[in-house]
This record gives C-alpha cells, sequence and structure tokens, in this order.
C-alpha cells in the first residue's frame, strides 16, 4: 500500500507539471520512472529520504517554471531598446569583474610594501 505522503508528492509533480515547460507529458513519464525505480523501498528512513529529493525537486520545478514565466514577460512587454542597453551594461560589468579577476590573480594587489621604518 502506498503511503499518503508519497500519494501526495507524486500529486504535488503532476499539479507542478501542468505549467513546467516541457509539458505535463513530460513531467509525467519523468515522475513515473522515479517512483518506480524506488518502489521497493522498505526502510522508513529511505522513505523520508526519498521524499525529502522529491519535495526539493518540485521546489526546483517551480523554480524553472516561475523563471521561465518571468522571461516571457520580461520579453514581453520591454521595448527592444532598453533590453539592448541592459544587455550592453550587464557585458561591460562582466568584463569588469573579468578583469579585475585577472590583476588580482596575477599578484598585484594594490599594496605597496614599507620597510621597518614606515618608509616606501
Amino acid at each position: 500500500m502506498m503511503d499518503g505522503k508519497v500519494r501526495d508528492l507524486y500529486k504535488r509533480f503532476l499539479y507542478v507539471g501542468r505549467d513546467y515547460p516541457l509539458g505535463l507529458s513530460y513531467v509525467r513519464e519523468k515522475t513515473k520512472t522515479a517512483f518506480f525505480r524506488n518502489k521497493d523501498l522498505q526502510d522508513p528512513v529511505a522513505i523520508k529520504k526519498a521524499i525529502k529529493k522529491g519535495r526539493w525537486m518540485v521546489r526546483e520545478l517551480i523554480g524553472v517554471i516561475q523563471l521561465k514565466k518571468y522571461r516571457t514577460l520580461n520579453s514581453r512587454y520591454t521595448p527592444e531598446e532598453l533590453q539592448d542597453a541592459l544587455r550592453s551594461i550587464e557585458f561591460e560589468r562582466t568584463l569588469r569583474e573579468l578583469e579585475g579577476d585577472q590583476t588580482s590573480a596575477s599578484g598585484t594587489t594594490g599594496t605597496t610594501e614599507h620597510n621597518h621604518d614606515g618608509n616606501k
């Protein structure tokens, strides 16, 4: 007999899977495979661990769905000129960070050494 928590987890996957970008059929197939892989678990600790991992996966699915919705809305309602400006700002910021990483990796920290009496 199936534990109520396991059944609830399966239902959560199907409920969240309705909005998943690859579709409910993809989520149903993957969920069914994973559940059948763990069908022989008898140890209560192992079952709890599998349920915990499953709940984590549901939260990850929700995160992917939210990101997809955000990107869709952002691309739909942000003007193209603003998107280009934001991309160039992000690109320049990334370049500055990479240049900063290269200078710190080469050993130049920007500090000068002093001798014992405080002179350079």
